[in-house]
């Protein structure tokens, strides 16, 4: 694996309340499988960490927390001021309610979008947002932003104080890649310019079941998927080339013969890995390194347009897969364009 490579794992909102339900044994779940299975460098936690900010809740998030393997960081979000404005149970057991890491060649940047209600930055952390981002740059850091409100959510207005300096920033700057928290539902949005990934909620999820999203940085790839309590097997992901959606720029697509690349993660030895292109035969791709590997993809070859990629890892415990929408186009040309996965036009929580 390329030492510049960073893995991290965005769980969604946790919304503990009491021990007895189901959220609560998803977070553990969630906080022993990326012990056990993904080893990421973070935990990234997306905000609504608890319900009503009350002892016995911060808690339960403190034994999830705990139970954790490598250092972990937390967004505010509305629940966690829902019954405290001023977020002091929050800061007093997180500390500041803004912040910045580096890790690799990335600088994490996560804001507190809860300075107003119901939703806004105020002039100082605007400020210091601004700052962060181009003193990165500067130091030629690569900036991903870590907030709780999803920009895109159906049913609710991304607007409030600070919210048009937010856009302005946030439009005028490189930035690999917007997480959010807050939608209960999970969704990628890419409007063109930026990518925008909203995880499901692990308390009371939309859609589909609670989990949790690792996500892979190395240089211009990004790469994520999804786990569940229902799967079993190895997690596969294609970190080279982008899905699609993913695509911002014409680096992001195929533009001539290239090599896929693939991560993947398994409590047992994988014994076999495979790939295809288009739904064609399947193929054994190359061992390179521990957990990854490699097959070529003759772009020169394939016609302009849209390609599916897809790899299946098998171990004694199952079998693990993943399958990418991708651009081919031999002229280097690309225009990004708004689209969203899934469509979303309805939600329970706004």
């Amino acid at each position: 694996m390329n030492p510049n490579t960073v893995v991290f794992v965005w769980p969604g909102d946790l919304h503990l309340e009491f021990p007895d339900r189901p959220n609560y044994n998803t977070a553990l779940w969630m906080a022993d499988e990326v012990n056990q299975l993904v080893r990421p460098d973070f935990v990234q936690f997306a905000g609504d960490n608890v319900q009503h900010a009350r002892e016995g809740e911060w808690q339960l998030f403190k034994n999830v927390s705990d139970k954790l393997q490598m250092p972990f960081h937390a967004l505010v979000g509305d629940h966690d001021a829902h019954h405290d404005p001023g977020c002091r149970s929050y800061q007093a057991r997180l500390g500041p309610t803004y912040h910045a890491f580096t890790v690799g060649e990335f600088r994490f940047i996560c804001l507190n979008t809860m300075q107003y209600r119901p939703l806004g930055l105020s002039d100082e952390q605007v400020i210091w947002f601004r700052y962060e981002v181009d003193a990165a740059l500067a130091r030629k850091e690569r900036v991903v932003v870590f907030q709780h409100h999803y920009p895109f959510q159906v049913w609710e207005d991304f607007a409030g104080p600070g919210i048009e300096a937010w856009r302005e920033i946030v439009q005028t700057r490189p930035i690999t890649a917007v997480f959010a928290g807050h939608t209960h539902y999970g969704q990628v949005a890419n409007d063109g310019r930026n990518v925008y990934v909203a995880t499901r909620s692990i308390g009371e999820p939309e859609g589909g079941p609670a989990g949790f999203a690792v996500v892979v940085l190395e240089g211009d790839d990004l790469a994520l998927a999804y786990r569940t309590p229902e799967d079993k097997g190895p997690l596969a992901l294609i970190t080279h080339p982008r899905r699609l959606i993913l695509a911002t720029q014409p680096a992001h697509i195929v533009t001539g013969p290239t090599e896929c690349r693939v991560r993947g993660w398994s409590r047992t030895p994988i014994t076999s890995a495979q790939s295809r292109i288009d739904d064609g035969e399947w193929t054994d791709m190359r061992a390179n390194g521990e957990m990854t590997w490699t097959f070529p993809l003759a772009g020169d070859l394939l016609p302009k347009g849209e390609h599916s990629v897809e790899v299946r890892l098998i171990s004694e415990e199952g079998e693990g897969t993943d399958r990418i929408t991708t651009l081919c186009d031999l002229s280097g040309r690309f225009n990004p364009y708004p689209m969203v996965d899934p469509v979303v036009r309805e939600t329970k929580f706004c």
